[in-house]
């Protein structure tokens, strides 16, 4: 090899221990920060409701009433026939353990309305209370709901947005009602969502679009228990209802 090759071939070398070092001292790329783990998190995968998770709660007399889990979702069944006409009738779960509440805190539920014939006077409800009761928490003196209604005759429902501070009620958001939109809207699975903001506010978004925004101070309580609950009047057919992808971030 003759003396312009060694020179070529020593530079080569030279710049492969270069490309070799810069390589070694190239700081390794940032980890992306991943995001915390849900406080409650339940898919209803199992066979049977997680008795770890979930309470069955129950108010009022009923001609027949289940709460189980039917192919991957929680079940809720009541039938009403023959029963007090005074009476409303409750039936749901709620978390086994309370979760902490502050900015920026999501709680989310899929809830299906399926594709009630007559849904009226049926309701379906996520709910967020202090207090823990194995009837309905709706007799409490703190909490606040998502709630979907029937609207008569019955294949229809809306939205509302109900809170209750200190014993006080107010209806915040009822989808103009009863000025317009008395006729409701169709319901079929509605991806709901709750986010706490910063002051005891909170917004609400349904299948991805916020619905609804509260900038008052009504979530005052700083943990809480979730319920899913059904809500029906007497002498009704067994109705169902379903609740899928809880969520409490």
């Amino acid at each position: 090899m003759g003396r312009f090759g060694v020179i070529v071939l020593a530079l080569a070398v030279a710049a492969g221990g270069v490309t070799l070092l810069l390589r070694r001292r190239e700081a390794p790329a940032p980890t992306p920060p991943s995001s915390p783990a849900p406080l409650l998190a339940d898919e209803f995968s199992g066979v049977e409701l997680d008795s770890s998770r979930w309470v069955i709660c129950s108010e009022g007399d009923f001609k027949e009433k289940a709460v189980d889990v039917r192919e991957g979702r929680l079940r809720l069944r009541c039938g009403t026939v023959g029963t007090d006409d005074k009476t409303v009738k409750y039936l749901g779960v709620r978390s086994a353990a309370a979760y902490s509440l502050g900015p920026g805190t999501r709680v989310a539920a899929d809830l299906d309305w399926n594709r009630q014939f007559n849904g009226c006077y049926l309701s379906a409800a996520i709910i967020l209370a202090p207090a823990a009761t194995g009837g309905n928490p709706l007799s409490g003196s703190d909490w606040v709901r998502i709630e979907y209604v029937g609207v008569p005759p019955g294949k229809n429902g809306r939205l509302m947005v109900v809170s209750r501070t200190a014993g006080r009620e107010r209806y915040l958001f009822l989808e103009g009602w009863p000025e317009k939109n008395r006729e409701g809207r169709p319901l079929a699975v509605q991806k709901a969502e709750l986010v706490l903001k910063a002051g005891g506010g909170f917004e609400v978004v349904e299948n991805g679009q916020p619905v609804y925004t509260c900038d008052e101070p009504v979530i005052g309580f700083k943990n809480a228990y979730l319920y899913l609950q059904m809500s029906s009047h007497s002498n009704y057919p067994p109705r169902e209802l379903f609740f899928d992808n809880v969520r409490w971030n």
